[in-house]
């Protein structure tokens, strides 16, 4: 099933997003998540599909969606170390904006399609459904 990043995200069963999770509840959460490894996601797409992963990057876009399901959020992340995108999906509103650094938690799937960026338009993505981001803080020199 191709999921529409721009419209509601239902998995096969219906099932809602996540709901995100507390500083206390996290912890526990981010010791059973491991580093997305985009060379094995690049060979088979699927394989990771249901497992709890981390990835940082930049946020190169943000959206909002406002309707019949609670608000959610949409993030294209930029993965800072090669050229590619991960599409984020989040149960809730989050101060995070465009150009900050970031290393969100969930589940991996895949696939996903942002419709309205140009440059990802009609690509096959990745997507985390996240229930925890962290914003990192870059040291000025």
């Amino acid at each position: 099933m191709l999921v529409n990043f721009l419209q509601s995200c239902p998995s096969p069963k219906g099932d809602d997003l996540p709901q995100p999770l507390t500083d206390a509840e996290a912890a526990k959460y981010k010791e059973e998540c491991r580093a997305l490894d985009l060379s094995t996601s690049g060979e088979d797409p699927y394989a990771l599909n249901g497992h709890r992963v981390w990835v940082e990057g930049t946020v190169y876009k943000k959206g909002e969606s406002y309707g019949i399901r609670p608000q959610e959020t949409f993030i294209a992340l930029k993965i800072n170390t090669t050229p590619e995108y991960i599409l984020l999906s989040y149960a809730g509103t989050t101060p995070i904006k465009i150009g900050d650094r970031i290393r969100v938690y969930g589940e991996y799937f895949y696939p996903a399609e942002d419709t309205t960026t140009p440059e990802l338009k009609n690509k096959e993505l990745p997507m985390i459904k996240v229930v925890y981001i962290e914003r990192i803080r870059v040291k000025s020199p």
